[in-house]
């Protein structure tokens, strides 16, 4: 894990930076009160058009059934000048509850994408229990997948892409896994 804010690696999920001093409670204060959102995903911009909006629902919900155990939520936002789009992430999917108030600390499997609309950036957030899994790499080749669609202006098409660099590392992470439980259970 590193910091939103300065990105200094972190160990374990801190109360506050310990280089920057960044916290939660600092967040809410930035950001103020949550706003709304569904599970699977929120259009705050009004650039995706409702049958783009139909399409990616039906395409999160079936990456939802090839992997059970993760909710994967997009928001599309318009962040004003000032709120870094890595630090909104970090604190919607610390803040919002996609998934169930349970699933917390190494319980949380969801994945949040957030993408600013006001700045054509987007940020990649895993929960704290895909963190041994996934690592900042996967996360960045996801972020980088939807690079190109999105300097384009297609915002679906960008959302799509990650979609399908995600499902691609998922299933890579998964193979490894299974490798891993076959050798200790060998060994």
């Amino acid at each position: 894990m590193k910091c939103p804010s300065c990105a200094t690696p972190l160990a374990a999920p801190l109360p506050r930076c310990p280089e920057c001093q960044l916290s939660l409670q600092r967040l809410d204060r930035k950001f103020g009160l949550v706003p709304r959102h569904s599970r699977y995903l929120s259009d705050r911009s009004g650039r995706l058009t409702l049958p783009e909006m139909k399409v990616l629902r039906k395409a999160l919900r079936l990456f939802e059934k090839k992997f059970p155990q993760i909710l994967l939520s997009v928001l599309v936002t318009e962040l004003p000048a000032g709120h870094g789009v890595e630090e909104y992430a970090f604190w919607m999917a610390n803040r919002a509850r996609f998934s169930s108030v349970e699933k917390t600390q190494n319980d949380n499997f969801d994945l949040l994408l957030l993408i600013d609309a006001a700045s054509d950036m987007a940020a990649l957030i895993a929960g704290y229990g895909l963190e041994p899994y996934v690592s900042e790499e996967d996360l960045q080749r996801a972020l980088a997948a939807l690079s190109r669609p999105l300097r384009a202006g297609d915002w679906a098409g960008a959302i799509h892409a990650c979609l399908q660099a995600l499902s691609l590392t998922l299933r890579d992470c998964s193979v490894r896994a299974q490798k891993r439980e076959m050798e200790s259970a060998t060994a």
